[in-house]
């Protein structure tokens, strides 16, 4: 029998994150129609001795209003404050830069404790703000830009999801399933590949040959970020990105080959489509084991493809995108996702008057492998086999660094059982950056 959903309600809770996008070179690199409060009276001043400084907040509120295990809101927010270094200009460092990337977060998830707090929470939790709640350091990170800037080479405590599977469609949406990346490549135990806001060590090359037609970039990361060691069952040692050791279990190898159509045209519709993959030499929670059994070796590939589809003049940014994503398994074993997959379209300026508007519409599905029910049905739990989410949302840009974004999310078979109600969420995204 389907659990029905109960009418209780949970205070709204806070959460903070820090970020900091790029400004484009200008009179001002701060202008007050992008930054709430321009450049502070100093950040074009810093900026010129060879320092720049980014703060920005993002919440999320989000109610589950139907369906689900338990009818109620959260909110989860994310402070994000990046401090950049020019080491050219600061000590002589040739093409050399450092970022410095720190969040603070807080909250509750909507999935975890209204749609399906008997699972645990549904798998694409529909707040990607959700996840690590407290302060932590997050990139330390080197940059060296060669062969006219063809070749770039990331180093130090680096962010894996930065640079892999990755699309700069995919954070239109809120659902953590699109936003930071595809949800496979997280679900492993012990949590190896990396995504904001943990880091780990490491290093990345990326090159684009001459043609700029294709990207091939590779890289190293320490395969034990949280100090598990390989034991599944143990804690994480390193809650605010502070524990710089190097890990006990392995390393991850990551690849990705991009190939570009019609880059940098202003009249043809430009498109990249990407192969890659990672292999984990460490050891990982055999997902049909109860006891914390663990298999050596992690292995899942990727195909993903982002395209224009419409460009409503030559050389305008105005226009439709389409992206889609297929992430699969090697290693059913010790990955309880073997299948996965997901498209959305991504509409720029769709109304007249609104240009740096934009529309979102996208659907998400990922399936279980036969080895996850083999413990469940050990464990007298129901049997796991798919969840799906359609997601649509509206970017409201409203100048002086604000932006708000309307966004509903339909849970299909929420955690994958079959036994909790479709579920409905209903929020949105509230940006600021200062």
């Amino acid at each position: 029998m389907k659990r029905r959903a109960s009418h209780r309600h949970h205070p709204a809770a806070w959460a903070f994150t820090l970020a900091l996008a790029a400004p484009l070179a200008a009179a001002t690199d701060y202008p007050s129609s992008d930054y709430l409060l321009g450049d502070w009276g100093a950040r074009d001043t810093w900026k010129g001795h060879g320092v720049s400084v980014g703060l920005n907040w993002t919440a999320e509120p989000m109610a589950n209003v139907s369906g689900g295990e338990v009818l109620g809101g959260t909110y989860a927010d994310n402070i994000a404050l990046d401090i950049g270094f020019d080491l050219q200009r600061l000590l002589g460092i040739p093409a050399t830069s450092l970022l410095i990337k720190g969040s603070k977060r807080d909250g509750l998830s909507v999935s975890e404790r209204f749609i399906a707090p008997s699972e645990g929470g549904n798998v694409f939790t529909v707040q990607e703000l959700y996840g690590g709640q407290n302060v932590k350091l997050a990139n330390v990170q080197f940059n060296t830009v060669l062969l006219d800037k063809r070749l770039d080479l990331a180093y130090g405590r680096i962010i894996a999801n930065d640079d892999f599977l990755r699309s700069p469609l995919y954070c239109q949406f809120v659902n953590n399933s699109f936003c930071g990346s595809p949800k496979p490549v997280f679900l492993q135990n012990p949590f190896t590949f990396t995504a904001y806001p943990l880091a780990t060590w490491g290093a990345r090359a990326r090159y684009d040959t001459p043609s700029k037609v294709w990207t091939l970039q590779a890289a190293v990361y320490d395969g034990d970020p949280e100090g598990k060691e390989g034991n599944p069952a143990a804690p994480s040692h390193n809650d605010h990105g502070t524990s710089w050791g190097f890990g006990d279990n392995g390393v991850t190898l990551a690849g990705e080959i991009h190939y570009h159509v019609n880059r940098d045209s202003k009249d043809a519709l430009p498109g990249t489509y990407k192969v890659g993959g990672y292999y984990m030499t460490g050891d990982f929670q055999n997902v049909a084991s109860i006891t914390n059994q663990t298999d050596t070796g992690n292995a899942m590939g990727w195909v993903l493809a982002d395209q224009m589809l419409y460009r409503e003049k030559p050389g305008a940014g105005r226009g439709l995108w389409g992206f889609g994503a297929l992430v699969f398994s090697f290693t059913n074993d010790v990955n309880p996702m073997t299948w996965y997959f997901n498209a959305g379209l991504v509409y720029e300026g769709l109304f007249a008057g609104r240009p740096k508007d934009t529309t979102g519409l996208a659907i998400t599905s990922g399936w279980f492998g036969d080895e996850v029910n083999v413990a469940r049905n050990l464990q007298g739990l129901p049997e796991k086999d798919y969840e799906a989410v359609i997601e649509l949302n509206h970017l409201f840009v409203l100048g002086r660094g604000i932006s708000i974004q309307p966004d509903i999310q339909y849970i299909i078979r929420p955690a994958a059982t079959g036994d909790i109600d479709n579920a409905l969420a209903i929020g949105a995204r509230v940006s600021v950056t200062f």
